[in-house]
């Protein structure tokens, strides 16, 4: 196949996928659930077939059409019903409650102890922070989330303000 084809070729595959992608939503590309890496790849294996003239455009339209249409209705199936949500994107999984690890949290996601430490330090926490932290979770798209205990929050304005009426 001549260069020219193949940038003709490169062109198109990029201007759909994008306008195939936006269609989708930012939930596609933000989040990344497994669900959207699958998608993700399948793409991408489709487009270098595209890419490589493997695949005729009309077979490559429709199989990335399917797949987008697929991302759609499931996302919608999931916003719908939270029982397929959990099935398709997963659930936060605690792994850490107030200073101790939580096993059955850490093999389920099969954490180790230093994978756990480099995740808490990753969000700001030494060992001396960790009475800090009430509940850590790895959440559905990978990211590591707490929730500190009253006393370890940031101030806030409201605490200020309550401090200006005291005086």
């Amino acid at each position: 196949m001549d260069p020219a084809r193949i940038a003709v070729r490169a062109l198109a595959a990029f201007v759909y996928l994008l306008v195939l992608l936006r269609l989708a939503g930012k939930r596609a590309v933000a989040q990344g659930s497994p669900f959207d890496f699958v998608l993700a790849l399948v793409l991408g294996e489709l487009a270098d077939k595209f890419l490589s003239g493997k695949v005729p455009a009309g077979q490559f339209v429709v199989a990335t059409g399917t797949l987008g249409l697929m991302h759609s209705l499931t996302s919608l199936a999931s916003h719908a019903n939270l029982a397929f949500a959990r099935l398709v994107e997963g659930e936060p999984v605690v792994f850490q409650r107030e200073r101790e690890p939580v096993p059955a949290g850490m093999r389920r996601e099969r954490l180790s102890g230093g994978e756990v430490e480099a995740m808490l330090r990753q969000q700001g926490l030494d060992r001396t922070d960790r009475d800090e932290v009430s509940e850590a979770r790895l959440e559905e798209s990978g990211g590591v989330s707490m929730t500190r205990h009253e006393w370890a929050r940031d101030a806030q304005k409201r605490d200020q303000d309550r401090l200006k009426l005291r005086r």
